[in-house]
């Protein structure tokens, strides 16, 4: 029964995040071709400084509500509620201050009121509803899927004419404040029980000391995230920062879109499943390749296809990202790997996993600040994004507590990384610069890129025997039904 919960779960989760996925490609496809390279870069500035502000205050009030035994209790909600609100209204507070550092910083001083606007967003976040994450607990995600997609749905709906109308970086000012407000409108439609605060002592203790190490975590995730591309806004240019964010943002939709729904699917499985070692040894083990595979085909689909894919959605105005998008996608999926031992982390209440790995991938912002004061080209920029992700991934690893079954989850993913680097390399190196001079040379490549993704991604898969025998039973299953 709670097999099938967790099948019907994933599909309803998959299916929503894809649809995220697509809509915020699409919307952004549009603006992108019907604004300036120029303008685009400064739509990147906007929301380099959203998320710098969400991400220094991401103390995880909502997973806490999962993870705990006692998350869906009234109280737990309430204070919830509380600590949100006041945590949101400092960082709007905060936003609205630093607008004239900010846009001076990125030589913007002419668009101070539009970085204030932007301190809209984390205010009219700090009202959400956090019901629908308490029901992630029983995996039921309906409600979630809903707040999730049905913004989404109608920001891509206004995006052309906004866009047709404005003309400019302000299209996307409007975007994502009516994104965040429909979104927060849905958390309360959808809600089950009534919003409300509470103070409780015991409770707000409880929820700063889960959430303190992810606040740090989320001023790391900015530096890693976004901190190359604040670094290129700031050294370069705004039309660099335009095609280099571009290329970025095609690479990170899938992680994003793996990264949040395998959260929600194997947070609450590994959390019940976390006093019985050997049942959480093998859904760890069995989460490592599944993100060692999604991870594969990512990489390779942008290494081989990365520069078509920018063709046919942005433009050729934007095919220079086509330089750093493979190393951007062997970048992307080293953070796709990572997520199995910080998910494992997490089920356990140790948040410190992740803040300490991200602490270690900082280095690759050192390492930007350094090529960029050099003035070297971007793919130095990106080069140290990929080099970042190595440590962290080893730190991670290291820093998991696994008593005395760690050395069978540490053998299985090593095995991994040893298949899926020989790939990744392999494929970088032999694979021909693309001609991209027509319609159907790039819709060639990007077959070409499609197919040859799948292929590897399955094969890494096939490498661990638990994964392969648990295939071959599956099949055999279907065969004797079939006859």
């Amino acid at each position: 029964m709670a097999f099938k919960k967790l099948v019907k779960g994933a599909s309803l989760l998959t299916t929503s995040q894809l649809l995220v996925a697509l809509c915020t490609f699409f919307r952004n496809i549009i603006v992108a071709r019907l604004i300036s390279v120029e303008d685009y870069g400064i739509a990147t500035i906007f929301a380099l400084t959203v998320s710098l502000i969400e991400m220094s205050g991401n103390m995880a009030f909502d997973r806490i509500l999962v993870q705990d035994k006692k998350g869906s209790s009234d109280d737990m909600l309430a204070s919830a509620h509380l600590l949100q609100w006041s945590k949101s209204f400092v960082m709007a507070l905060i936003l609205f201050l630093l607008a004239s550092p900010v846009a001076n910083l990125f030589e913007l001083p002419e668009l101070i009121w539009a970085f204030q606007i932007l301190a809209l967003i984390p205010f009219i976040k700090g009202f959400t509803h956090f019901d629908s994450v308490t029901q992630q607990r029983d995996l039921k995600f309906t409600a979630t899927a809903y707040i999730d997609s049905i913004p989404q749905i109608v920001v891509i709906a206004a995006a052309y004419p906004l866009a047709r109308w404005l003309g400019d970086y302000r299209v996307m000012l409007v975007i994502v404040i009516a994104q965040t407000a429909v979104s927060v409108l849905l958390s309360h439609l959808l809600a089950t029980r009534p919003y409300r605060w509470t103070i409780n002592k015991e409770l707000i203790y409880k929820k700063l000391n889960f959430g303190w190490p992810l606040l740090i975590n989320g001023l790391l995730m900015f530096a890693i995230f976004q901190g190359d591309k604040a670094i290129i806004g700031a050294q370069y240019s705004m039309e660099i920062l335009g095609w280099y964010g571009a290329a970025f943002a095609l690479t990170m939709m899938p992680t994003l879109l793996f990264a949040k729904v395998s959260g929600f699917l194997l947070l609450p499985v590994l959390s019940k499943s976390r006093d019985d070692e050997s049942k959480f040894i093998s859904l760890g083990m069995l989460s490592i390749v599944f993100c060692t595979s999604v991870a594969v085909f990512c990489a390779i689909f942008f290494t081989i296809g990365g520069a078509a894919f920018i063709n046919l959605s942005y433009g050729e105005k934007y095919l220079a990202g086509g330089t750093v998008i493979a190393i951007l996608g062997l970048m992307q999926g080293l953070r796709i790997i990572r997520i199995a031992p910080t998910v494992m982390a997490t089920s356990q209440a140790d948040t410190k996993n992740p803040m300490y790995s991200n602490i270690v991938r900082t280095v690759a912002l050192i390492l930007a600040l350094i090529f960029a004061y050099y003035k070297l080209s971007v793919e130095w920029i990106a080069l140290s994004g990929l080099i970042g992700e190595v440590f962290a991934l080893i730190a991670a690893l290291y820093l998991l507590k696994l008593p005395s079954s760690k050395s069978k989850y540490i053998n299985c993913m090593l095995i991994q990384l040893f298949v899926s680097s020989a790939i990744c390399a392999f494929v970088y190196f032999a694979v021909p610069v693309p001609d991209l001079s027509s319609l159907s040379s790039t819709l060639i490549r990007l077959v070409e890129a499609v197919m040859a993704s799948l292929v590897l991604g399955i094969f890494v898969a096939m490498v661990d025997n638990t994964t392969r025998q648990f295939v071959i039973q599956q099949y055999r299953r279907l065969l004797n039904r079939a006859s």
